[in-house]
């Protein structure tokens, strides 16, 4: 689902186009974090693939909460952490995950607070240096979102090996 709202009065400012690159790379990783969720197997969402950590839905909701925490700004609350749905992604043993339905809910959510931020991005916000705390994930903000991406990325990855490995194709959303 491509971003709205905004989004159409600035696609004929000039000075947003970095934004709305940015808006629309985000904007398809979710999409196909979505859709790997939505054809992946029942029966194997809660199912190690290869080792106790490689679980779908472990992966799926560090996704979920790297989306919430870090593009969505949930981590600017000291109780992020605390007030996570399913608890810690890293320690919960699979069976005390949410199923896919369940956890849609949250995914959908986070990444509704996640486009509600970079849909009032501005480019000059995106080339702005990014304050010594951040410094870590990039010199601007565009390269924090460049490693964000990254962090996505690696992880959609993950995910459609272990569709490949349940007999699936990959899902890779592109348009």
């Amino acid at each position: 689902m491509p971003f709205e709202g905004g989004r159409k009065e600035r696609e004929n400012t000039m000075s947003q186009l970095v934004a709305l690159d940015v808006q629309d790379k985000f904007d398809k990783g979710f999409a196909t974090i979505r859709g790997i969720i939505e054809v992946f197997p029942d029966d194997k969402w809660c199912v190690p693939h290869g080792d106790d950590f490689y679980v779908a839905c472990r992966i799926c909701y560090h996704l979920a909460i790297f989306i919430d925490g870090m593009i969505a700004g949930g981590t600017s609350s000291p109780d992020f952490a605390a007030n996570l749905p399913f608890g810690n992604w890293s320690e919960a043993a699979a069976e005390s995950l949410p199923d896919k339905q369940t956890f849609l809910k949250y995914f959908d959510e986070a990444v509704a607070r996640a486009k509600a931020v970079l849909e009032k991005l501005t480019d000059e916000e995106l080339t702005a240096a990014l304050p010594e705390e951040n410094a870590r994930f990039g010199k601007t903000r565009v390269g924090m979102y460049l490693h964000f991406i990254r962090e996505m990325t690696a992880h959609t990855g993950e995910l459609n090996k272990m569709l490949n490995e349940n007999g699936l194709d990959d899902v890779w959303i592109s348009r």
